[in-house]
């Protein structure tokens, strides 16, 4: 990938080619890569030239498309790189081998790394005035818990300045956090949506990403974000309908009804 020339990258970015991913591990599903490659596209159609912000690379995976990206002038990455982290699903991850130096060596395998700056720290550690000029696009896809979500997300919106992009990935995990993160934007009367699978997306200040093709296709058919976002949770409805709850949530109706038919008296 990276002998990518401006002309052929324009191509494949137009095409949404998943292969722009091939060359780094990227824990995204194909509708994940393909939804984060319209964002891309829609962002230098916007722009013709943009700054890109990323909190949590691990491994520089979706870090990739950006670096080859000749409308792509900067990218700052972010990461605490931690060896484990919470998650909302109530388990620590771990992230072996999780350093700056390795992305940067996977990174490097790609194309020139001259324009990627790394911040090792988490979002409320970050000097903000560190991060230079607005970034038009950040993505937020660090430690997976509500309470972090929302402190990158204060960070990308001192990052975007008045008009920019924030995406998160993981949508189903961390909606508790993106929804209080929208509650922080009401007064910028920002767009917001969900793109399949998991991606989550914010518009401000007119930065208007949904007039592309594939991401207007994707809000016109939303059952297919809907869906994928209910079925990633699905694991925990089948917990909750295993027999022994199933037995006493049965066994509350019954205690509810004998209760109603005493309030009733004799029929």
């Amino acid at each position: 990938m990276g002998d990518v020339g401006d002309e052929g990258f324009g191509d494949r970015i137009d095409a949404l080619d998943l292969r722009l991913f091939d060359a780094i591990e990227s824990q995204t599903s194909p509708h994940d890569k393909r939804s984060l490659l319209a964002v891309q596209r829609a962002t230098r159609r916007l722009t013709g030239g943009y700054r890109y912000l990323e909190i949590g690379s691990h491994l520089g995976g979706s870090i990739a498309p950006h670096l080859v990206d000749p409308c792509c002038t900067a990218i700052t990455s972010i990461d605490k790189r931690p060896p484990s982290q919470p998650d909302e699903r109530g388990v620590a991850f771990a992230y072996e081998g999780n350093s700056t130096a390795r992305m940067l060596a996977l990174l490097g395998s790609v194309g020139p790394t001259d324009k990627v700056a790394t911040i090792d720290a988490g979002a409320p550690d970050v000097d903000v005035a560190a991060l230079g000029p607005a970034h038009q696009l950040c993505f937020i896809d660090g430690e997976h818990t509500d309470r972090a979500v929302v402190a990158d997300f204060e960070l990308c919106l001192a990052a975007v300045g008045d008009a920019g992009a924030i995406a998160f990935h993981d949508a189903p995990i961390t909606y508790r956090g993106i929804a209080a993160c929208l509650e922080r934007v009401t007064d910028r009367d920002p767009v917001a949506y969900a793109l399949p699978d998991a991606v989550f997306v914010v518009e401000l200040g007119g930065f208007a990403l949904h007039d592309d093709p594939y991401v207007a296709d994707a809000l016109l058919h939303n059952h297919r974000a809907y869906l994928a976002a209910l079925l990633a949770n699905d694991h925990y409805r089948e917990f909750a309908n295993g027999r022994p709850f199933r037995l006493a949530r049965q066994a509350k109706a019954r205690v509810r009804s004998l209760a109603a038919r005493g309030r009733l008296g004799p029929g």
